[in-house]
């Protein structure tokens, strides 16, 4: 049986759209009840694994989305069908060494291609700059939707944490990563008004540190580790440092004496999910101002001088019928008056 390509069409990968993206809400929406209902925690490793599957089904439809209004189902499906096989090829050969990397870099990179190819043809032609940016705006938003995406993947695949207990004036190294922390000082002192038997309601620790890559200094900054009293219970301050690539997080798990537990994780390209989330707001910013009150007001009163035009017109032409029948009843009573003219004349020959 033949398979007719006609119902492959925008609109339908459109539906299917949002009944995947209903799919992921629907996963979304259940952990968050297991956890309110059971009181259990429920974490990332629970999510991930039942919603990959989904997402990576909607970059495939977005990315097919884009090319269908140009190009055809055939060939849409035939560049599908083929992301699949090197989705395969890519979890056989694993170039990146992380499989949830491998299998979804392949849907990830058909759809950007996608997104680049849409935007291209949209800004193509002789139209105004307006007309362009409109046009463009929604592929910008798809554009930083699989940024986000990227950065997520990459993200949370390639993520690396460590531990290292560090001496005061001495560097730590943790393994796996390419920084070093080196600390500075180690000062503590009371805090807030006295409680019970202490000077103060919290005891805090300052942890001065230099963050370096390799031997370049990158940073330097400090932690705090302070144990509150008042509530029994200890917390610490949170180090970023962001680059282009890659992320770096730094705290205190713990300070005793001239020693300091500090933690550090390094995220690569995390800064892809926020680059992303900006590019997203750009586009719905541009979107916003070239579909606006402008194109708008412009239509209405383009409308509004038809319509006066077309009442116009129609008192014209009912003036115009008004004028016609006006003349017709004067030329009639022209016409009477001189019938009774010629009649009375008669009459007056007759008596003579």
């Amino acid at each position: 049986m033949k398979y007719d390509m006609k119902s492959i069409n925008a609109r339908n990968v459109m539906v299917a759209s949002v009944a995947i993206f209903s799919v992921l809400a629907l996963i979304m929406i259940g952990g968050m009840l297991i956890a309110l209902i059971t009181g259990s925690v429920i974490d990332s490793g629970w999510f991930n694994p039942r919603t990959v599957l989904p997402t990576l089904i909607l970059v495939l439809l977005l990315g097919a989305c884009l090319l269908l209004p140009d190009i055809s189902a055939t060939v849409v499906v035939g560049t599908i069908a083929a992301v699949i096989v090197v989705t395969m090829i890519s979890v056989a050969i694993s170039p990146f060494n992380s499989l949830p990397i491998d299998v979804s870099m392949p849907a990830l990179l058909f759809a950007m291609l996608a997104v680049f190819y849409r935007a291209g043809k949209s800004v193509s032609g002789p139209k105004s700059l307006r007309a362009k940016l409109r046009s463009v705006s929604p592929h910008i938003i798809h554009f930083g939707i699989v940024l986000v995406l990227i950065g997520v993947f990459v993200s949370t695949n390639t993520r690396i944490d460590g531990y290292d207990i560090i001496r005061s004036g001495e560097t730590g190294i943790f393994e796996g990563q390419p920084y070093t922390v080196k600390i500075t000082d180690i000062s503590s002192q009371y805090e807030g008004t006295p409680y019970g038997e202490y000077p103060g309601s919290s005891y805090a620790t300052r942890i001065g540190f230099e963050l370096y890559l390799g031997d370049r200094l990158i940073d330097r900054d400090c932690v705090r580790y302070i144990t509150d009293f008042k509530w029994g219970q200890s917390y610490a301050t949170n180090y970023v440092h962001r680059s282009l690539t890659r992320e770096v997080f730094i705290t205190s798990k713990m300070v005793e004496g001239d020693l300091a537990n500090l933690y550090m994780r390094t995220a690569p390209w995390i800064t892809a999910v926020w680059g992303g989330i900006i590019i997203m707001a750009i586009g719905i910013i541009t979107l916003l101002c070239t579909v606006g009150t402008g194109m708008t007001g412009r239509t209405d009163r383009t409308g509004e001088v038809e319509n006066v035009e077309r009442v116009k017109g129609a008192k014209s032409g009912k003036g115009e019928k008004m004028a016609e029948k006006t003349k017709r009843g004067r030329d009639n009573d022209a016409d009477r008056k001189y019938e009774d003219m010629l009649q009375r004349e008669l009459g007056r020959m007759k008596k003579r």
